[in-house]
């Protein structure tokens, strides 16, 4: 009870402090500026057009015009400190010391070791980095349509993994981070948002973006403490600078065309095939059609996105405003998103600069309609001589009533899922510099998610027709309330100022609020109805109205301190204190303690002398982070609502939902990071090798109970898991002249998975469910196994005539020869005869059952990366970027289906079950075969198996997923500045771009790169059904002035 007055106590807190620390800036003075200008040239004197020059510790700053030439008012020309940076340089700083004329060279380079880097509450130059941290800028994020910051990232940061499975439109990418480290739902790393930790992707325009930071190792995330055990990615947005103003416009359009689609049997396939399986086909003779249902199924989905920004300020403020509107439109005909983003910025200094005051907000506002996942399971099935369209031009829906089948065309048009998203944030803070070094911040922020979604399934259609209409809505709405405080120490010191000294400590205060209410109604009298009418569904039943609440606090100590040496001896401690409602009373508060080191070797005199090395760093980081990912309540016992029988009647009532457990803890992620950072040439040539250990324990595991407990199962602690990686980046900067550049890039990451315990437990076992209940545990994590193992029988062909003794027509069937292993448990005793699938005996008892299932396939690559090639001649560019994965297995569930007759006995199939491809056992007369010696001549030249079984899972549907993607190709023109500055224009310029060119793979699928049933991270790989990925033609400009 105590503990929840002190959570409730900061509600009352946030607006006084924020009250107090507003009311500095009533007593404020301006220092007297100055003016300093100068030229900005590069290494063969040449200017720079372009380049950024900004008084150090502001936002203060201009641009270099036309002839390298630029002028700046700051606030003390004596103290002032001029930062001058321009990409493909590298960085200066360049005291003032009261002159009025400052000029500056920059010297080429690749990697700029005094680049700022964003870590967790703070920044560093590259140079000082300790940690594992990858930084990617704007100009080398990838191009064309971006949904959001995965899509940036993709392929350019070693050991991210960026899967998008799916060409849905609304639909976010899977991120993971050094592999598989929980048993509950990975949801990758934590995306902190300037500053902000917990954000969303989706949230943030990518041209709203300026750099991203990926923290990979513990010791650098360990300052983010419960939540940071999948990593950290910190986005930082765009802010106004100099005393100009600068509009900015970026706009494209984009036409999608499918990529890549199934092959099915056409109309005449099928009649054979059907034909050769003795079917009777003579009720289909009335359908003439041929149709290709994926075809109808998808368009050229058209999609474009507009994004306008204002931004400047002065050498006391600066200011930012962006309006983006995105508008796409996927390849099936039922998938939308429209999304209105907005975004400001504003800060304002004062008292000498000792005092900063900002406010940010941004809306997102989204809509959007996602297809249903099941009408490509009718595609598949949906009979190729069936038409779209009956003659008088209705929806043809001869077969809605079959298994399995129905018109998707039709249930595209009068079905839809439909989300209304809207986004809110406002973020405030207040900075003051105590004393010289010594700063307090306080950071408020506040917002609101919230989404109506509405399903609406008509009666009219397969989808609909069974419950005679359904509707369903729901509401939802997120709350966050963020309240930290900071204070960072930074000093210099020493004669020539050696020693330097950062120093934080933080105090964070979180509250989160999520509410729910879903209404459902079936049984509709009109079908025009929809679900903005569910009152009009005559049947609504019990658990039909449902409304949840939950809410969970989490308040948090840490602190920071990292030590320097002359630049070259640099170390680095962390420690987090986290106390989180979730957890049970005897474990509400865990220690997050993190340290690095690094050297830098090349400013030792005995490297320096060998003239190799332009940079040599080595680097060591050991530290723990946390993983709290689960729902509020599971350490409490909950009460559910229930009916039971009360003589005649029934009566409302309440019962424990699930077991307590008060010693529920967080995971704990220990990571061990060992890296090498090499630069050659003046930086044209980086290497960055690394190895890294992660070791999770404590692992959140939803155990399965025994059925006498009255449960069904209870989160516990239990377990570990360990990655093991080697990882290296690459740069070369070849070409970087004034008017050409040529720029390689690249990366490959290599991680072992292992489960080292599951504490009492043997294994655990997870079903991807696309069959139901007919393929179970097909995934199961046992010790000494990797997480995503696929586990089922091996393939041994098909069983031949000369397996059998003989067909005995009196009991009509077909017996097997002594020795032969007998697998009718497994496909069935009537599907037993030639040309049924075999499967191998692994325990030598002739028979196959359950004892012979064994592991058949590995979803985890074994190397996976993305590398680059860009290059620019005068004002032309040119951008490939590529990206693989080489080793993982993908379980490819179409196979299994669309080879089977199991359950359709006239569905289509793919197009590797057509006639002279699988097993017939008729003659060319239509005659059922049963002697040995004419059956096995009729099917000498077959490979295939008889598609009459029932679901199998075997090796031969792993395939393996090995790719190699261009993932994009951009060729651009950027006009002279020379011609654009005559209308007052900075810069223009046009770009063409191809998004997944090509895919080069041996996957017989849609698509390699795939997870369809990804509700936990047992499950990846899974192939069934999946919405086809597109291939994107834009055309887009980039404008400012």
């Amino acid at each position: 009870m105590q503990r929840k007055k002190i959570f409730d106590s900061f509600k009352h807190w946030n607006v006084a402090i924020l009250s107090v620390l507003m009311s500095f800036c009533m007593t404020a003075a301006f220092a007297q500026s100055g003016a300093v200008k100068g030229k900005v040239l590069d290494e063969l004197g040449e200017p720079i057009i372009g380049a950024n020059i900004v008084e150090k510790g502001t936002t203060n700053g201009t641009i270099t015009d036309i002839d390298g030439n630029y002028t700046l008012s700051v606030n003390d020309l004596k103290k002032a400190i001029l930062q001058v940076s321009f990409i493909g340089y590298n960085s200066v700083e360049e005291a003032v010391k009261g002159r009025s004329a400052v000029d500056v060279k920059l010297g080429a380079s690749v990697v700029n070791l005094g680049e700022v880097v964003a870590i967790g509450y703070g920044t560093q130059t590259r140079r000082e980095i300790t940690g594992s941290v990858a930084n990617i800028s704007e100009e080398n994020f990838n191009k064309g349509v971006n949904r959001d910051a995965s899509d940036l990232l993709q392929g350019k940061v070693a050991g991210l993994t960026i899967t998008s499975g799916s060409g849905d439109v609304t639909r976010s990418s899977q991120i993971q981070l050094r592999g598989t480290s929980t048993l509950q739902n990975d949801q990758g790393p934590m995306i902190v948002i300037d500053g902000v930790p917990g954000g969303d992707m989706s949230t943030v325009s990518p041209s709203d973006i300026e750099s991203i930071s990926v923290l990979k190792d513990a010791s650098s995330a360990a300052i983010y403490g419960s939540r940071a055990a999948g990593g950290v990615i910190l986005i930082t947005t765009k802010r106004g600078s100099g005393s100009r103003t600068q509009i900015n416009y970026d706009g494209y359009l984009t036409a999608s065309t499918i990529a890549n689609k199934p092959d099915m049997l056409n109309a005449s396939e099928w009649r054979a095939a059907n034909k050769a399986l003795g079917k009777d086909i003579s009720t289909y003779d009335k359908y003439n059609s041929d149709t290709d249902w994926f075809d109808e199924m998808t368009r050229v989905g058209v999609s474009q996105q507009h994004a306008l920004s204002l931004s400047g300020g002065s050498s006391k403020s600066n200011y930012r405003a962006s309006y983006t509107f995105l508008d796409r439109n996927g390849v099936a005909r039922d998938n939308y998103m429209t999304r209105h983003s907005f975004r400001f910025q504003f800060q304002q200094r004062a008292i000498n600069d000792r005092l900063r005051i900002g406010l940010t907000g941004a809306a997102t506002l989204t809509d959007m309609q996602m297809p249903f996942s099941d009408d490509y399971i009718l595609a598949y099935n949906m009979l190729p001589v069936y038409p779209v369209y009956n003659a008088d031009g209705s929806y043809f829906t001869d077969a809605n009533h079959n298994y399995d089948q129905g018109n998707p065309v039709q249930n595209q048009d009068q079905n839809y899922k439909k989300a209304a998203n809207n986004y809110f944030y406002g973020q405030g803070d207040v900075q003051f510099s105590i004393l010289d070094g010594l700063t307090t911040k306080v950071n408020l922020y506040k917002s609101r998610f919230s989404s109506d979604y509405s399903e609406w399934q008509d009666p009219r259609n397969s989808r609909g027709q069974g419950d005679t209409g359904k509707a369903i809505r729901r509401n939802r709405l997120w709350d966050r309330n963020l309240l930290e405080w900071t204070a960072n120490y930074t000093k210099a010191f020493g004669s020539a100022e050696e020693h330097k000294v950062d120093a934080i400590v933080g105090y964070s205060w979180e509250n989160n609020l999520y509410a729910d209410q879903k209404s459902e109604a079936t049984n509709f009298a009109v079908g025009s109805m929809g679900a903005d009418n569910i009152q009009s569904g005559n049947l609504l039943k019990i658990g039909n109205v449902t409304s949840s609440r939950n809410e969970y606090k989490l308040i948090s100590l840490f602190a920071r301190a990292h030590y320097s040496f002359k630049e070259r001896y640099m170390i680095t401690a962390t420690v987090r204190r986290d106390g989180s409602s979730k957890f049970g009373k005897n474990n509400k508060w865990g220690y997050f303690p993190a340290f690095s080191a690094a050297w830098r070797l090349g400013e030792e005199e005995f490297i320096k002398n060998l003239n190799i090395f332009s940079d040599l760093k080595v680097r060591l980081g050991y530290g723990m982070a946390g993983n709290n990912r689960i729902d509020s309540y599971l350490s409490l016992a909950v009460l559910g609502s229930v009916t039971y029988p009360n003589g005649d009647s029934t009566q409302p009532g309440y019962v424990s939902k699930q077991i307590p457990n008060p010693d529920l803890k967080w995971e704990a992620n220990k990571t061990f990071n060992f890296g090498l950072d090499f630069g050659f040439f003046n930086q044209r040539l980086t290497i960055s090798p690394e190895f890294y250990i992660n070791r999770s324990s404590n692992l959140l595991l939803n155990a399965k109970l025994p059925t006498s407990s009255g449960y069904n199962s209870m989160v516990i602690n239990a377990g570990e898991t360990e990655n093991k990686g080697f990882e290296v980046s690459l740069t070369w900067n070849a070409i970087n002249t004034k008017n050409y550049g040529l720029t390689f890039s690249g990366n490959v990451g290599f991680n072992k998975n292992k489960v080292k315990s599951l504490g009492s437990l043997t294994q655990y076992s997870a079903s991807s469910g696309w069959a139901s209940t007919q393929i179970q545990d097909d995934y199961i994590v046992k010790p000494g196994h990797s997480v995503g193992e696929i586990y089922g029988y091996i393939s041994d062909g098909r069983y031949e005539v000369s397996d059998f003794e003989d067909y005995y027509a009196t009991g009509e069937k077909w017996v097997l020869k002594e020795g032969v292993v007998n697998n009718s448990s497994v496909i069935g005793t009537s599907y037993l005869r030639p040309g049924a699938l075999k499967l191998k005996n692994m325990n030598d008892d002739n028979v196959i059952d359950a004892k012979d299932r064994t592991v058949i396939g590995n979803t985890n690559p074994k190397a996976s990366g993305g590398f680059s090639l860009s290059g620019r001649v005068y004002g032309f560019d040119l951008s490939a970027n590529f990206t693989y994965s080489i080793g993982n297995d993908v379980y490819n569930a179409n196979k299994i289906e669309y080879t089977s007759s199991y359950q359709y006995y006239y569905r289509n199939m793919l197009d590797i079950m057509g006639e002279g491809k699988r097993w017939t056992n008729l003659d060319a007369n239509g005659n059922l075969v049963n002697d040995p010696a004419q059956l096995a001549a009729l099917n000498a030249n077959t490979t295939m198996w008889s598609p009459y079984t029932s679901y199998v899972l075997t090796d031969w549907a792993i395939e393996d997923g090995s790719f190699l993607r261009l993932s994009t190709l951009t060729l651009g023109y950027t006009l002279p500045l020379a011609l654009t500055k005559k209308v007052g224009i900075n810069n223009l310029r046009f770009y063409a771009t191809c998004y997944n060119v090509f895919c080069l793979t041996g996957y017989s699928g849609f698509d390699p790169e795939v997870s369809t049933r990804n509700k936990t991270a047992l499950t990846p790989g899974v192939d069934y059904s999946a919405y086809p990925k597109s291939r994107q033609f834009v055309i887009g400009v980039n404008l400012n002035f």
